[in-house]
């Protein structure tokens, strides 16, 4: 049996936030009532569902949205500041009956992945770890930013396994984490580098 770990508290908490939003007289969730429904002081939380939110299919910019989104999220917890977005991240539609699916799913299966993961390492994940994981954050939301499709995957993995495990106070999952996030940059980088010699072949066959 899966033991209770600081992880399912949170996760439980996404899925109680979303409800209520889907369940009040306005069921209309946006990036602002998002951050509203988590806790405006909540930034851990935050990125951990907007990781997740990024797995999710959207419309053509969706995720750079997303990725603009962390970075400021992120931005915010290292000047340790309430999260406050600008109008036009924050008015924007997220679909909340699939994101809401999504983390009852979520919920589900830390129960297993709880099995694994448990606080350890906690000085990776401490007080003391808040500036180097939102700079890291912020880092890898600017190149996530940019609009070639799939490229952001890998990264986004590895943040959201830095999120949980932050969330967790696993600082053997950060690690593991960061390690999928530089393996997903080196691949993003190895294919900018290939799209970049392929379009200089390009322009020097029409030249």
């Amino acid at each position: 049996m899966s033991q209770y770990r600081p992880i399912n508290r949170h996760t439980n908490r996404i899925v109680a936030g979303l409800r209520r939003v889907a369940e009040s007289d306005a069921p209309r969730l946006s990036f602002d009532r998002l951050i509203e429904a988590m806790g405006r002081h909540s930034h851990r939380l935050v990125i951990l569902v907007l990781t997740l939110l990024n797995m999710i299919p959207g419309p053509p910019g969706f995720g750079g949205t997303i990725a603009w989104t962390t970075f400021a999220v992120a931005l915010f917890m290292v000047l340790g500041r309430p999260i406050r977005l600008p109008a036009v991240i924050g008015d924007r539609k997220l679909p909340l009956g699939l994101l809401l699916k999504a983390s009852e799913q979520v919920a589900r299966v830390t129960a297993i992945i709880a099995r694994f993961s448990r606080p350890r390492l906690r000085w990776l994940t401490g007080a003391a770890a808040t500036l180097p994981y939102g700079v890291f954050t912020m880092i890898l939301s600017v190149f996530m930013t940019l609009p070639i499709p799939f490229i952001n995957a890998i990264p986004n993995i590895g943040l959201c396994i830095i999120a949980f495990s932050m969330l967790n106070r696993d600082g053997l999952g950060v690690v593991i984490g960061l390690v999928i996030c530089t393996m997903g940059l080196l691949v993003a980088g190895a294919l900018l580098t290939g799209v970049f010699h392929l379009g200089m072949a390009a322009v020097d066959a029409v030249t």
